[in-house]
């Protein structure tokens, strides 16, 4: 009986690993013989397009991040494969072969991003920011997580923690509001397109405004979408994604 549930039990870590991977719908794309013949150029189409953001690839071409870090290896199997391509008579089985290679590496660019203690900047200064946009009329980041993300209790937290000075703040106070800020990144309400706008005007804000318009988003959209925010609502305060936790 023991044994049993052991197997059950790997059955199921093996089928919720499975489903919380990213799946690729290759029908958006015209994945042929032909444009098969150049297939760095096509994974590029598609992990651009697939990846929530442009950070997964630190902003580059996605192919160049993953050979340059080895991810996809150099002389590897995979990499035999994609450069045999290029002059082989490809085939349906190749074409599938590549969907999978392609979706692989797409569920290793895929991140979550979590606050660590050393990507607040300047706790003080970031704490004194949400407290001046909390008494502001126009819109900013600020006055959303004050008036529409933080509970009564949060807020009055941040409001009495505003009263200490850079000197008098403790590493348990700075820990406190890293754990904070990470608990509001969790929340739907945390995105407010007017203030976002308010912040930067950019290809990101206007998909991160797109995204946010879904009905029903991921838990690892909604993370990407309200950590992208953070990154740009604050960038004196916060450092950049790529430096944060996962």
């Amino acid at each position: 009986m023991k044994k049993m549930n052991k197997i059950l039990l790997v059955i199921m870590v093996i089928f919720l690993g499975a489903c919380s991977s990213m799946n690729i719908d290759t029908n958006k794309y015209k994945i042929t013989t032909e444009t098969l013949k150049e297939p760095y150029k096509v994974m590029d189409e598609i992990l651009i397009r697939e990846s929530i953001l442009s950070d997964w690839y630190n902003n580059e071409e996605p192919v160049h991040y993953l050979t340059t870090r080895q991810i996809i290896k150099k002389d590897g199997k995979d990499e035999i494969f994609l450069n045999s391509l290029k002059t082989k008579e490809i085939t349906d089985e190749d074409i599938e072969k590549f969907n999978k290679i392609t979706k692989k590496y797409l569920n290793k660019l895929e991140r979550k991003y979590k606050l660590k203690d050393e990507n607040i900047k300047d706790t003080k200064e970031l704490v004194k920011n949400l407290v001046i946009g909390y008494n502001v009329v126009y819109p900013t980041t600020s006055k959303h997580l004050m008036t529409v993300v933080a509970t009564e209790e949060e807020r009055n937290y941040i409001l009495e923690l505003n009263k200490k000075s850079e000197d008098e703040m403790t590493d348990k106070d700075r820990t406190k509001v890293r754990k904070l800020l990470n608990k509001w990144l969790e929340r739907k309400e945390f995105f407010d397109g007017e203030s976002i706008y308010s912040a930067e005007i950019s290809k990101d804000t206007v998909k991160l405004v797109e995204l946010s318009k879904k009905k029903e988003l991921t838990s690892l959209e909604l993370n990407n979408l309200n950590a992208k925010a953070m990154e740009i609502a604050f960038p004196e305060l916060i450092s950049s994604l790529s430096r944060w936790g996962k």
